[in-house]
C-alpha cells in the first residue's frame, strides 16, 4: 500500500495528502514521441535547400561509409530522423507508436521499453546496412519504421487477437495485420536479392524486417535487457569496491532467507490491477523465490 493510500494522510474530500492529487509522469512513449517532433523541427530550420541533406540529417543519418569509419551513434540516430519532403512517413510512425506503444510500455515497464526501441532500432539499422552492402551500395537510412515495427510485433505477440481498425471500418485482428505485414515488407527484399539490385523505390524495407525480428526474437526468448544491465552494473560495482577494499568477499553456503513478505505483497496487488503479463523477471523470480521458501517451512 502506497503511502498516499493510508487513511491518516487523507483529506476529508478523499484526495491524497494535500488536497491534491499526484500528476501521472509523463511516459516513455511520449517523450519519445516528443524527442522525434523536435529533432524534425530541426531538420527543416538547418535546411540546406532542397534536394541536399539538411546539417542535422547530415550528422544523424545512417549510412555504411560514416559507420565503418567509426561512427556508432548513427545506428540509434537514425531513427529519429524522418523524410522533410514525405511529412505522412513521420505521421504514420508516431500514431503507430503512440497507439501500440503505450500498451507494450505497460507490459514491459518505461525503463525496459526504452531499451527494447533503442536496441531494436540499432538491429534494424544493422539489418539495413548489412542489406546495402551486400547489393554493393550506399544507400543512407532514416526513419524509426524500423524500431516502430518492433514495437508492433511484440504488441501482436502479447495480444494476437486484439482487433485493429483499418481506417476506423474495418476491424482486423492484428495477428493477420501482423501476418500480412511481414509477407508485404519480405516480397521487395527477396525480389532485390533475386536481381541482385535494388529497386526504384526508396523505402528501407530490410529495416523494417529487421525490426520485425528483432520483436519477434525478444518475445521469444524473453530478453529483459534492464536485468542484463543492472546485473551488469551491479557485479562491476561489487568488484569495484572489493579491488579497492581488498577484502574478500566471505559466502557462507548457509543464508537466512531475505523476509519477501512485502515484496510479494506489491507483486500480488500488480498482478490483480494489470495481469501477470505485466510482471517483470525479476517480479516471477522473487513469486518463485518465496514459493520455495514456504514449501521449506512445511
Amino acid at each position: 500500500m502506497g503511502i498516499e493510500s493510508r487513511e491518516y494522510l487523507r483529506d476529508d474530500d478523499g484526495g491524497s495528502f494535500g488536497g491534491q492529487a499526484p500528476v501521472a509522469p509523463m511516459s516513455i512513449v511520449t517523450k519519445i514521441v516528443i524527442a522525434t517532433i523536435v529533432v524534425f523541427v530541426l531538420q527543416f530550420l538547418s535546411s540546406n535547400g532542397r534536394g541536399q541533406l539538411s546539417t542535422v540529417e547530415q550528422w544523424l543519418i545512417l549510412n555504411g561509409h560514416d559507420l565503418f569509419r567509426g561512427q556508432i551513434w548513427r545506428l540509434l540516430s537514425y531513427a529519429v530522423l524522418h523524410s522533410t519532403e514525405f511529412p505522412l512517413h513521420i505521421v504514420m510512425n508516431m500514431y503507430m507508436l503512440y497507439v501500440l506503444g503505450r500498451a507494450t510500455a505497460q507490459l514491459t515497464g518505461d525503463r525496459e521499453f526504452l531499451w527494447f526501441y533503442g536496441v531494436s532500432a540499432v538491429f534494424a539499422g544493422l539489418c539495413s546496412v548489412c542489406f546495402y552492402r551486400f547489393l554493393i551500395v550506399d544507400r543512407p537510412v532514416l526513419g524509426a519504421s524500423g524500431a516502430v515495427c518492433a514495437v508492433f510485433t511484440l504488441f501482436a505477440l502479447h495480444y494476437p487477437r486484439q482487433k485493429l481498425y483499418l481506417f476506423g471500418l474495418l476491424g482486423v485482428e492484428v495477428r493477420w495485420l501482423l501476418t500480412a505485414y511481414v509477407a508485404f515488407e519480405a516480397f521487395p527484399v527477396i525480389k532485390e536479392l533475386s536481381d541482385g539490385q535494388l529497386g526504384t523505390g526508396r523505402t528501407a524495407h530490410s529495416a523494417h524486417l529487421g525490426g520485425l525480428l528483432f520483436g519477434w526474437m525478444y518475445f521469444c526468448w524473453q530478453m529483459r535487457f534492464t536485468v542484463w544491465w543492472d546485473r551488469l552494473v551491479g557485479r562491476a560495482s561489487t568488484s569495484l569496491r572489493v579491488k579497492k577494499s581488498g577484502l574478500r568477499v566471505y559466502n557462507p553456503k548457509t543464508q537466512p532467507d531475505p523476509d519477501l513478505s512485502d515484496r510479494v505483497d506489491e507483486i500480488l496487488a500488480k498482478i490483480s490491477e494489470r495481469g501477470e503479463e505485466s510482471l517483470s523477471v525479476r517480479e516471477r523470480r522473487i513469486l518463485r523465490q518465496a514459493s520455495e521458501q514456504m514449501k521449506k517451512r512445511r
